[in-house]
């Protein structure tokens, strides 16, 4: 069985689909996926637009980690060849943009259009997604969002925030429960209790994991995401995490205090989710 199944996932595709449907009848959506790095956004989307009807036109494009993000990347990515709107890219006139973005989406056939991790995205690219996320229920088009709310900047945050009411819909993927990890490592959730506690049920570390084999290293590539979660802190919240890396099976919250004097810096790292806030204060794998 291929560590890449897509488990647990039918109520997300089921809100996709009928997102689709209503689109094929004339009312469209925004669909916002988020949740943290590795939790499955693209493998819904990927599930979701590979068993598109014919007749549905698909739009893909991806923001970029870039220190400096291209403008309207996504779209760019999406429109290939010729036409009004790649000329209008091509040109880099914003309301010429827009406009012929809106034209081409009401052209008639329904169309899939996916903007993938805009927590990356430029302030053009947040332009499109504001404004036809308030005009998409009268256009026969799907808007499919994907971002990871861990990293939403306040630009994103009040795009967001000016997207409502019925037109939208928000999807936030769990993450896998012990039967589905199990069922990813060939074994039972006795069997797999281990990387369940160490992966807390993120797919894409189970996936690698599992991929790496029964070896007890972690894969350098589940370092690297949580190094990159680490780089994310300020000065003060790091060196609270590095305090407390040194206690592997956690630390008790009177400890804690002693160790910190102020625990409250252990916010930012609890919201990336490089530890666990409770009674007691517990790092990932312990």
């Amino acid at each position: 069985m291929s560590v890449r199944e897509l488990l647990e996932r039918d109520r997300e595709l089921t809100l996709l689909d009928e997102a689709l449907h209503a689109a094929q009848a004339g009312t469209g959506s925004v669909v916002l996926v988020h949740g943290e790095a590795g939790i499955g956004k693209t493998s819904i989307v990927r599930g979701f637009v590979r068993r598109l009807p014919d007749r549905v036109r698909l739009l893909a494009g991806a923001c970029d980690d870039l220190v400096t993000p291209r403008t309207l990347g996504p779209l760019r990515d999406a429109v290939r060849g010729s036409g009004p709107l790649a000329a209008a890219l091509v040109a880099g006139d914003r309301d010429a943009v827009l406009a012929t973005l809106l034209a081409d989406l009401d052209g008639g056939r329904p169309t899939v259009l996916v903007l993938e991790d805009v927590q990356w995205a430029d302030d053009a690219t947040l332009d499109v997604l504001r404004y036809l996320g308030r005009r998409v229920a009268d256009l026969p088009v799907v808007l499919v969002v994907t971002y990871r709310d861990d990293e939403v900047g306040p630009s994103l945050q009040r795009v967001l925030g000016g997207l409502g009411g019925g037109s939208v819909r928000r999807v936030a993927p769990d993450r896998l429960s012990r039967t589905a990890v199990a069922r990813l490592a060939g074994g039972t959730a006795a069997t797999s209790a281990p990387l369940f506690r160490l992966t807390h049920g993120n797919p894409f570390f189970v996936s690698e994991m599992v991929a790496a084999g029964s070896g007890g290293a972690v894969p350098s590539t589940v370092v690297d995401v949580v190094l990159a979660r680490v780089q994310r802190l300020g000065p003060t919240e790091r060196a609270a995490l590095e305090q407390l890396s040194v206690v592997p099976s956690g630390a008790e919250l009177p400890l804690a205090r002693i160790l910190l004097d102020n625990v409250e810096v252990l916010a930012e790292p609890d919201l990336q989710r490089l530890l666990q806030l409770g009674a007691r204060i517990v790092p990932p794998g312990a």
